[in-house]
């Protein structure tokens, strides 16, 4: 399995999405701090009200701009070599079709969910000794705090990781690469959207149980695929 997943990793050139994972960070970072400064500077009623508050809006924006980010990855991995049938010449070696489905969905899922691990902590740090020097949000920051958002943003990358799933099996069904990254974006607006400071991501239970159910359904779709007609 190991050796399967160097090849993917070694043939897709991935190391680019490296970098696309850095830039991600410095938007999400880049952005964070327009809205911090803007709201504690100008704002009346700032969307930083206390630590939870800025904690809890930097995971959903790193969740949903990685879940987005991996139906890119699924296109490239999956939905174009099924769609250009070039999957067919790597079925055609001596190479057990479910590991290899699995190292490519494997690559993905622990892509996400390093990500969002990632993330959180670089840009948890960088606005926490921000705000450290500045004070415009106020409350304590308690080791108790810090630890119950660890321990949730564990939880939240699973989820996200098994949600990056979904848009898989909704491309599939058309080989189209625009399905999938439609998918993705309409999963976040669903379950990732900040509305007057609640979000349906904030009841662990809902994003675990579509990682579930994606985890699920991408298994459904790919449990035949020795008898799937690829050529």
């Amino acid at each position: 399995m190991w050796h399967l997943i160097r090849l993917e990793l070694k043939k897709g050139r991935l190391t680019g999405y490296i970098w696309g994972s850095l830039i991600a960070y410095g938007v999400i970072a880049s952005l964070l701090m327009l809205i911090y400064f803007v709201e504690g500077i100008e704002g009346a009623d700032p969307v930083f009200q206390s630590y939870p508050d800025m904690l809890f809006l930097i995971d959903v924006l790193i969740r949903a701009t990685f879940i987005i980010y991996a139906s890119v990855l699924l296109s490239k991995l999956m939905i174009n070599e099924f769609r250009d049938k070039t999957i067919g010449l790597l079925f055609a070696y001596p190479i057990n079709r479910k590991k290899l489905i699995a190292a490519k969905l494997l690559i993905v899922f622990t892509w996400t969910f390093l990500n969002v691990i990632i993330a959180n902590l670089l840009i948890d740090a960088l606005l926490i000794l921000v705000n450290s020097q500045t004070g415009y949000v106020t409350g304590p920051l308690t080791g108790e705090l810090l630890m119950e958002h660890g321990i949730n943003v564990l939880m939240q990358a699973f989820g996200a990781a098994g949600m990056s799933l979904l848009p898989l099996v909704l491309g599939m069904r058309k080989k189209s690469v625009s399905a999938t990254i439609a998918s993705s974006i309409f999963i976040v607006m669903i379950v990732c959207s900040h509305n007057l400071g609640f979000s349906l991501s904030s009841i662990i239970a809902i994003p675990l149980s579509l990682a579930a159910l994606g985890i699920f359904l991408t298994y459904l779709s790919f449990r035949n695929i020795h008898q799937m007609d690829v050529g």
